[in-house]
């Protein structure tokens, strides 16, 4: 019997009795194996729930970070069930699954069908986006780079805010030690490097982050390359991590700008790497992430600025130009990363970015679409990046899209 619905995040399941967290001292009694029912998951929460049986969630979309890292490691979320804290009692065994969204009285079995098809090559490069380190090792052998390495879950890890870290001395190692493992595991493959974008709501629950704002809608807010310029003490320790990896010999990484909103931005954030001793375009590449349609329509700026690579984010490039809060339960019918507006920004920033040889690449939730990765293909994406457990099938689904184009060639010109 289904007790509750709700929005499923990845291809898990799980089955274990549930744990209600009401406060922050419930997470320190999880033994493992249970299944985590909570409002509202956060960052700081992940190191506590990597060993959870599952996580159920009144709020929350399949594109936030908490989902996102969950499904990385493996751990079956059901976000969005608006009332699963309710429902769901103290103690009783349920199984989620993470594919349907559906919450089992019990235990509940569901056949899964495995893809034992071999490895695919097509001519779109296929990488992934990491925000665990420790599991580089695993599918450097299956990914052609890294799309994006978001290391805010490294940050989070430690407890503390990256200003307290900084004040320690420790934040350029923490960012380091994390960059290494990364950089070891894919060398010579390309690995791109994000700074900071971390939503203000996810910082205040860090020791010293009480000087975080409050704010109604973070993820409108302060966030991005715009928090970073006004911290630029903390975006230096970012760029000196990088630095070191370097002049340590590591020749595969580039820097991606996050959430830019306009190109003083992006120019202001090469000037602050330029005072740790990196090059910009010379001693790396750097590149921006589309995800404002602001910098859609001004990107010729960003081209003559120099831009090496970009980045396609469609979940914050759908909140942004449809107006709806991609984490909101009560709106989330509205939140498409299909509408036509947001694919008709896409497809312009792909055929610019062909035209001027500049290289492509979707990631975050879209790379993991198959549909949406067709539809990429088909526009001429140089890339996907796509979360690890989706690699194979990904590769899978180009190669297809790729032949399917090939043949409808020959049909036409034949």
């Amino acid at each position: 019997m289904i007790i509750v619905r709700g929005i499923g995040t990845g291809s898990y399941v799980g089955v274990g009795r549930v744990k209600k967290i009401k406060k922050d001292e419930d997470l320190l009694n999880l033994k493992g194996g249970e299944i985590v029912v909570v409002s509202t998951a956060s960052r700081d929460m992940l190191s506590y729930l990597h060993h959870a049986g599952g996580v159920v969630t009144d709020y929350g979309g399949l594109t936030s970070h908490v989902a996102i890292v969950l499904r990385e490691m493996k751990v079956p979320c059901v976000v969005g069930t608006g009332n699963g804290t309710e429902k769901l009692k103290e103690g009783t065994i349920v199984t989620v699954d993470g594919k349907t969204g559906n919450i089992y009285q019990g235990f509940m079995e569901r056949e899964e069908k495995h893809d034992s098809s071999g490895v695919y090559y097509p001519a779109t490069r296929i990488k992934v986006n990491l925000n665990v380190p420790e599991i580089a090792w695993k599918v450097a052998p299956l990914a052609d780079g890294v799309g994006s390495i978001r290391i805010e879950n490294s940050i989070i890890r430690t407890g503390k805010h990256p200003k307290t870290l900084l004040e320690e001395g420790r934040l350029s190692g923490v960012i380091l030690d994390s960059l290494k493992i990364i950089a070891d595991a894919f060398h010579p493959k390309p690995v791109w490097f994000r700074t900071f974008d971390i939503p203000t709501d996810e910082l205040k629950r860090l020791d010293g982050g009480n000087i975080e704002p409050d704010e109604k809608n973070p993820l409108l807010g302060l966030r991005g390359i715009h928090k970073d310029i006004l911290n630029p003490e903390i975006l230096k320790a970012e760029f000196e991590a990088v630095s070191q990896l370097m002049d340590d010999g590591y020749d595969n990484l580039g820097v991606k700008i996050p959430l830019v909103r306009d190109i003083s931005e992006y120019i202001e954030a090469k000037n602050i790497m330029r005072q740790v001793g990196i090059r910009p375009h010379r001693d790396l590449p750097v590149g921006a992430s589309i995800e404002t349609p602001s910098v859609v329509f001004t990107l010729d700026d960003f081209i003559a600025e120099g831009v090496d690579f970009v980045t396609l984010g469609m979940s914050d490039m759908a909140m942004s130009s449809l107006a709806v809060d991609r984490r909101g339960v009560k709106v989330a019918k509205l939140f498409n990363l299909t509408h036509p507006g947001v694919l008709m920004m896409m497809e312009g920033v792909i055929e610019k970015c062909n035209q001027q040889g500049i290289e492509s690449c979707i990631c975050g939730h879209a790379g993991s679409d198959q549909t949406i990765v067709r539809w990429l293909v088909e526009k001429g994406i140089s890339s996907i990046s796509t979360n690890p457990d989706q690699i194979l099938k990904i590769r899978k689904v180009v190669d297809i899209a790729e032949k399917t184009i090939i043949r409808r060639g020959f049909t036409l010109y034949g």
